[in-house]
C-alpha cells in the first residue's frame, strides 16, 4: 500500500520554485492524490478482507498457498495500474485496466475464500455470518469495477464516479461482527 505513494510525484522542472508555482503544481496534480486514496483505500478494504479470512482458515494445503500467491500477485498489479490511472485517468484505457486489475484481486480473493469453506480448511464453528462477510465484499466489489468497464465505453469520469459505490462495502468491511448466536 505504501508503494502507491511513490507515484505521487510533482512535475520535474529545472529552476527554483515560487511559492505560487509550487501552490500550482500541487493542485495540478489533485487527480493523483485521488487515484492514490482510491486504490489505498481498495486495497485496505482487501487487506481487512483477507486478514478475516485468515483468522477463521485453521489450514493450508498446496492449492490454497498457491491461490494466495496468485491473489498477491494481483494485488501488487495495483500500484502500477494506479499510475496509470493518475496520469490518464480521464481516458477509457486507464479506467479499464484499472477496473480490470481491481475485478481479477476481488473475484481470487473470492475463489480464495470459498477454496478453503469448501475443502474444510475453516474453522468448523464458523458462522453463516462469517461465510458471507467473506464472499459478499468481494463478489460485489468485482460487480461494481465490472459494471465500471462498460459504464467507461460511455463516459470515462461516470465510470470512476460510479466506483463510491465501494464506500458502504468499504465501512461494513471494517464493521463490527455480531455476537455468537446472534448471526
Amino acid at each position: 500500500m505504501t508503494l502507491l505513494a511513490l507515484e505521487v510525484r510533482l512535475p520535474v522542472e529545472a529552476g527554483l520554485f515560487s511559492e505560487a508555482k509550487l501552490q500550482h503544481d500541487l493542485l495540478a496534480i489533485a487527480n493523483k492524490y485521488l487515484a492514490f486514496v482510491v486504490s489505498f483505500l481498495v486495497i485496505a478494504s482487501f487487506w481487512i478482507g483477507h486478514w478475516r479470512k485468515f483468522s477463521f482458515i485453521r489450514r493450508a494445503d498446496g492449492r490454497l498457498v498457491w491461490l494466495n500467491i496468485a491473489f498477491l500477485m494481483a494485488v501488487c498489479c495495483v500500484p502500477f495500474v494506479s499510475s496509470v490511472l493518475q496520469e490518464h485517468g480521464n481516458l477509457r484505457t486507464a479506467v479499464i485496466l484499472y477496473a480490470g486489475v481491481v475485478v481479477a484481486v476481488a473475484l481470487l480473493s473470492a475463489v480464495l475464500w470459498v477454496y478453503a469453506l469448501r475443502a474444510g480448511l475453516v474453522d468448523p464453528q464458523i458462522t453463516d455470518f462469517q461465510k458471507l462477510r467473506g464472499l459478499l465484499p468481494p463478489l460485489f466489489t468485482a460487480a461494481v469495477f465490472a459494471l465500471s468497464i462498460a459504464i467507461s465505453f460511455y463516459d470515462a469520469d461516470l465510470a470512476k464516479y460510479f466506483w463510491l459505490l465501494l464506500i458502504p462495502i468499504f465501512l461494513l468491511s471494517i464493521g463490527r461482527e455480531p455476537a455468537r448466536g446472534q448471526d
